[in-house]
């Protein structure tokens, strides 16, 4: 079996151009992904600020706002947990952070952006 897998072609010498041109600027998502896999020894911190900012801070301001400031929209109801449900699962599931904090922060944008929709609608109809 090793036979048939090995193979000894004979040694090439090839000759590589460096290039001038090096293209040091990484793109923004591709910095997010490295600062999400260094953060995997900072797991536990992650996984305490998911509930305690997220289930005792973020979540219930959200949903507050659409109660009482958004007439009860049920589709505001919707995005909520369709933005938050994922990020808890993720995180009860103890997946690597590379997967966890980007459903955290999106989580969270989505708050925000509820609760900024239900002010901004709130006052505009007063």
């Amino acid at each position: 079996m090793y036979q048939s897998i090995a193979t000894h072609a004979p040694a090439r010498a090839i000759s590589v151009k460096k290039s001038t041109v090096s293209n040091t600027s990484e793109g923004v998502f591709e910095r997010f992904y490295k600062w999400t896999v260094q953060q995997e020894t900072k797991r536990i911190k992650w996984l305490a600020f998911t509930f305690v900012l997220q289930v005792g801070l973020a979540l219930p301001c959200a949903l507050l706002t659409v109660v009482f400031l958004g007439n009860n929209n049920f589709n505001l109801w919707l995005v909520a947990c369709v933005f938050n449900v994922p990020s808890f699962a993720l995180s009860l599931a103890a997946q690597p952070t590379k997967v966890t904090l980007p459903a955290l922060f999106l989580a969270w944008l989505a708050d925000a952006a509820i609760i900024i929709y239900c002010f901004a609608s709130f006052f505009m109809h007063s």
